[in-house]
C-alpha cells in the first residue's frame, strides 16, 4: 500500500501528513489537540477504496504550534482549510473522530461550498452543558481505584514532571482507559507522542474547547449542506443523546448506532465501523 509522510506549509507552520493509497481523497482528523494522527491509522484499511490524508493539528504529532494564539477552533478551521487547498482539492472529504468531529463539523458549517462530506465518528465532548456533565460522570464511575493509583503513579514520577512523552503518553493513555470495551486494548495503542506533543498536550485542549463557544457550534452545525454521517458507539461514554442532538441539528444526517462498540471503535471494531460507513462514503464522497 503505497504511503507517503510529507509536511505542508500552512500558514505559519508546516503541517505533518501522512497519505494512504490512492483514489478519492478522505481527510482524517485526530481528536483532541496534542494526540496527533497516529492512533487513527487503524483506518489503514480504508486505503483499498480511498486515499487517507491524515495529519496532525496544530501543536500535535509532528506539527509545531507556531502561533499560540491560533490554538482555537477558528485557528483550526483556517489550518484545515489552508491544508485542503495546499493538497488542491476543491471540496474535501472530512472523517473526524471525538474532538476531530467536533472540527469536521465546525468546518463543513463555515465551508460549505468546501465541503463534500463529513462522516462524525462519536464526535465529542457534548457542548451540551447537562449532557457534558453526564459524560463526566460516567467516565469517573468507569474508573477502578487500580486506574487512579496508577494515574497517581505516573503524575509523580519524574519522567512526567520533567515533560517525558513517553510518561506523557502513558498518562494520556490512562485518562483514555473508560473510553475503551476491553481494557486490554489501551496496551496495545500508540498515540505517537513526541516532544512538540509533550510542549501543548496539557494546555492546548483546554483552550480549544474554551474557544468553541465563540463559534455557534449549534448554529454553524445547522449551516451544514453536504450529506452528513454521524457515527455513536453504544459502549460509548459519550451519551447517545449528543449523537442524536447532532443529528437533529446537522440537515439531514444520516445516523448510525453501533451496538456493542467503543468510542475507539476504528481500533477495537473495525471491521463493524468499515461495514456502517465505507458503503456511506461510497455513495456520497466526491
Amino acid at each position: 500500500m503505497k504511503t507517503t509522510s510529507t509536511s505542508i506549509p500552512v500558514g505559519d507552520i508546516e503541517v505533518a501528513c501522512t497519505v494512504v493509497g490512492d483514489g478519492t481523497p478522505l481527510v482524517v482528523i485526530h481528536g483532541a489537540v496534542g494526540l496527533g494522527a497516529t492512533y487513527m491509522r487503524a483506518l489503514d484499511s480504508w486505503a483499498d477504496e480511498f486515499q487517507l490524508v491524515y495529519y496532525d493539528q496544530r501543536g500535535s504529532g509532528a506539527t509545531p504550534l507556531g502561533d499560540p494564539a491560533r490554538v482555537s477552533f477558528a485557528g483550526a478551521i483556517e489550518d484545515l482549510d489552508g491544508l485542503r487547498a495546499a493538497l488542491g482539492v476543491d471540496r474535501v472529504n472530512l472523517v473526524g473522530h471525538s474532538a476531530g468531529a467536533i472540527l469536521a463539523a465546525l468546518y463543513a458549517g463555515t465551508r460549505p461550498e468546501s465541503t463534500s462530506s463529513v462522516v462524525l465518528l462519536n464526535p465529542g465532548p457534548p457542548l451540551n452543558p447537562d449532557l457534558f456533565q453526564a459524560f463526566q460522570q460516567e467516565m469517573a464511575s468507569r474508573r477502578t481505584p487500580e486506574d487512579n493509583a496508577a494515574r497517581m503513579a505516573i503524575e509523580a514520577s519524574p519522567r512526567f514532571q520533567q515533560g517525558d512523552p513517553e510518561a506523557l503518553e502513558r498518562h494520556q493513555l490512562n485518562t483514555f482507559i473508560p473510553f475503551f470495551r476491553d481494557r486490554a486494548t489501551v496496551d496495545t495503542v500508540s498515540l505517537g507522542f513526541t516532544e512538540i506533543t509533550a510542549a501543548n498536550v496539557q494546555a492546548a485542549p483546554q483552550r480549544m474547547i474554551g474557544s468553541v463557544g465563540a463559534l455557534d457550534p449549534m448554529g454553524t452545525f445547522a449551516r451544514v449542506q453536504c450529506p452528513a454521517l454521524v457515527v455513536h458507539s453504544e459502549l460509548d461514554p459519550l451519551p447517545v443523546e449528543w449523537a442524536h442532538a447532532l443529528v437533529d441539528t446537522i440537515p439531514g444526517a444520516d445516523y448510525v448506532l453501533l451496538e456493542g462498540a467503543s468510542h475507539f471503535a476504528h481500533i477495537e471494531d473495525a471491521g463493524r465501523l468499515a461495514n456502517a460507513v465505507l458503503p456511506w462514503l461510497a455513495k456520497h464522497a466526491e
